[in-house]
């Protein structure tokens, strides 16, 4: 995998800290931030950003604050999506990105809901958006079930065990993966404790949002009505969260925006998937900018 990895600081209530990011590709190809869903980190983009680097693209795949290698908040309460927020709109100034327009977004799930909120901001930094598998609302039996996932601490004694356990759950909504995939995305996923047990590479306490806002204090329905960028939409077909209901109120609210649905998935396609990745490819060719 050919990236470079690369850090800035963010700011908060409780003071600073460091968030990474993988910067793939050539510096002057056209950006493209990629920002994971609510338990993943950067390297979930690393199949994708392998080959869209080839069609000159630079990618940007952060880790947001508590994931992968960014640094654990000290209060739970800031994982927040103002939190976030700010952090990615640092991110975009440490790369000189800011400017309305300058980079294209592909948000997977909590990444999406961020994506909407960007950009519905008078003079965007965005100028087309990508999102996997979510919508301006989500369904609360959804949201009771991520907590309750998220809400456990998963204790492991080998890599191996990790791996049987994401086959299991992730394996029924990502769609097909292979064995190489597997085994990279529980070498990422994956964190070392002091005892030597493994568990996974986010901090169990990022659910405490949940308790408060769980898609964040913003109307986001408000926030899609005053999208005027293009847009593609992903669905897994048998998505929980992104529901063809929710589909429909969307195409019939507007804006205009072009729909995939990749069969065999659920909450969310991988974006690792040969198929998956030619419609993003085929999609950033062909939409206007």
């Amino acid at each position: 995998m050919n990236y470079k990895e690369h850090s800035y600081f963010g700011h908060g209530r409780s003071g600073q800290h460091t968030l990474y990011y993988n910067d793939w590709g050539p510096k002057d190809g056209k950006p493209l931030i990629c920002v994971h869903g609510l338990t993943g980190n950067g390297f979930d983009f690393d199949y994708l950003a392998n080959d869209l680097i080839k069609q000159d693209y630079r990618i940007i795949a952060v880790d947001l604050p508590g994931r992968g290698r960014s640094d654990f908040l000290k209060d739970p309460l800031d994982y927040n999506y103002d939190q976030y927020i700010q952090d990615l709109h640092g991110l975009l100034a440490h790369l000189g990105l800011e400017n309305p327009g300058s980079v294209d977004w592909l948000g997977v799930s909590l990444g999406g809901l961020l994506g909407f909120r960007m950009a519905a901001l008078q003079n965007t930094p965005i100028r087309r958006l990508i999102v996997n598998d979510v919508g301006p609302t989500v369904p609360k039996a959804a949201l009771d079930f991520i907590h309750k996932i998220i809400s456990q601490t998963y204790i492991f004694a080998t890599m191996g065990d990790l791996e049987e356990r994401m086959r299991m759950t992730r394996g029924l909504t990502w769609g097909p993966i292979t064995d190489e995939q597997w085994a990279h995305m529980t070498k990422h996923n994956a964190r070392a404790m002091d005892d030597g047990q493994i568990t996974y590479a986010y901090d169990p306490r990022i659910g405490t949002v949940f308790d408060k806002e769980p898609t964040g204090d913003f109307d986001l329905w408000q926030c899609w009505d005053a999208i005027a960028c293009p847009m593609l939409v992903i669905q897994g077909a048998q998505s929980m969260l992104l529901t063809d209901n929710i589909i429909k109120e969307m195409e019939q609210r507007g804006p205009d925006f072009d729909l995939v649905v990749f069969d065999g998935c659920g909450h969310v396609p991988s974006l690792m998937a040969p198929n998956q990745i030619e419609v993003i490819r085929k999609w950033l060719s062909e939409a206007p900018i």
